[in-house]
């Protein structure tokens, strides 16, 4: 017999159809569109290969997500397959230095959207203690390319982390977590980065070196005092 591993993504959607219900994407209380960490990325220009970090509020109450810098492609977001809904957010911060600082903040309409802590495949509801998850330590992430990958931490000098958790174009942006209890656990890390010619090959940007340059910026900096939504 053989067995083939199905992503929460497609088990979701299997026993959606065999019960005959149908849901409309995204769809939220009062029409707002539910935002969540793991979904992809719809910009003004059109690029869709990248994916959302984690979603929360900031010092002002702002509702915003991270995700990284060189998704940038122009300043509208929109929810993916409801272009007709208009703009839900926009990129409010996009960081020029993206050896070690490959994020950006996107501040969403409130009157257009409701935030989530349960991606497609990850909760997240907390920040990791310190925000750098220490080598030889298993961390999951989350990517509209390759799904939800787990691995160890070969290693985290200056804040970036390199894991042999896969990341592939497209799962840029997407959420990092500590993986305690079989890959439970809500505390955010990071954020997919890139793929590099080390060993681990895969990057991402820790929370930390994140939340520490945004907090450089200015209390009322969007994104500044960071908190992940819990709902």
């Amino acid at each position: 017999m053989v067995f083939s591993r199905v992503s929460h993504r497609t088990l979701v959607a299997a026993v959606a159809l065999s019960l005959g219900l149908v849901f409309a994407p995204g769809a939220g209380a009062e029409g707002k569109v539910v935002v969540t960490n793991g979904i992809q990325m719809d910009h003004g220009a059109g690029a869709t290969l990248c994916t959302l970090g984690p979603v929360g509020t900031d010092n002002a109450g702002r509702l915003v997500g991270i995700t990284a810098a060189h998704c940038y492609g122009g300043d509208d977001v929109y929810f993916p397959g409801e272009r007709d809904l208009g703009p839900i957010g926009r990129y409010a911060y996009v960081s020029p230095e993206q050896a070690y600082h490959d994020y950006a903040v996107i501040e969403f309409d409130p009157g257009k959207v409701t935030l989530s802590s349960d991606g497609p495949e990850l909760r997240i509801d907390r920040v990791l203690d310190g925000g750098l998850p220490p080598v030889g330590a298993n961390v999951c992430k989350d990517g509209r390319t390759t799904g939800k990958t787990c691995g160890l931490v070969g290693a985290n000098e200056g804040g970036l982390v390199t894991s042999f958790a896969v990341n592939m174009p497209g799962d840029s942006g997407g959420p990092l977590v500590l993986a305690r209890n079989g890959g439970t656990a809500t505390e955010w890390a990071g954020i997919v980065t890139r793929v590099s010619l080390t060993i681990p090959p895969f990057v991402y940007t820790s929370a930390r070196n994140i939340l520490d340059d945004v907090a450089a910026r200015g209390s009322d900096a969007p994104g500044a005092g960071f908190t992940p939504v819990d709902t």
